[in-house]
């Protein structure tokens, strides 16, 4: 496995485990606290998150994916429960990989034929991470609390 892959993958861990301790110290409610702001609450955000990263997990893996449905988060814990059980098993196979070039062929969610290496993805994974993060602290600062520091060169510093 290329360190440096791991490193990303490290961090795109690091931040969303951040967020969700984050969250932790705000009231309970704005996890379902409903607002039009692309999604309709953090929940929703994390749900995706969840989802796509199982995507990319059985594309990394050569399987064939569920469909994209956004799993239906309920609570903090359940978020927490999901995110560290698919990211342990995520991280855990990443360090089988012996060629992180290698050429996974899958097709998209509409059906659509691609290839795309094994760093390709997970760079994806972790961009992918970075941009709804990004929609969760939108959402925290329309409901008037600040978002908190999840940026790769916090993660460096750390």
């Amino acid at each position: 496995m290329n360190q440096q892959f791991l490193l990303l993958y490290d961090y795109n861990i690091w931040a969303n485990e951040r967020v969700i301790s984050y969250l932790r110290t705000l009231p309970g409610n704005l996890f379902l606290k409903e607002v039009d702001l692309g999604f309709k609450s953090i929940a929703e955000v994390i749900g995706h998150l969840i989802s796509v990263d199982e995507i990319c997990f059985s594309r990394i893996k050569e399987e064939i994916p569920s469909s994209l449905v956004t799993k239906q988060i309920i609570n903090l814990d359940d978020a927490s429960n999901y995110m560290n059980k698919l990211q342990s098993q995520i991280r855990e196979y990443l360090l089988t990989i012996s060629d992180i070039e290698k050429i996974i062929t899958y097709r998209n969610t509409m059906g659509e034929e691609f290839q795309n290496s094994i760093s390709e993805i997970i760079q994806q994974v972790v961009n992918h991470g970075t941009y709804h993060r990004g929609n969760i602290s939108t959402i925290l600062r329309y409901l008037g609390f600040s978002g908190i520091q999840t940026d790769y060169i916090v993660y460096l510093r750390k």
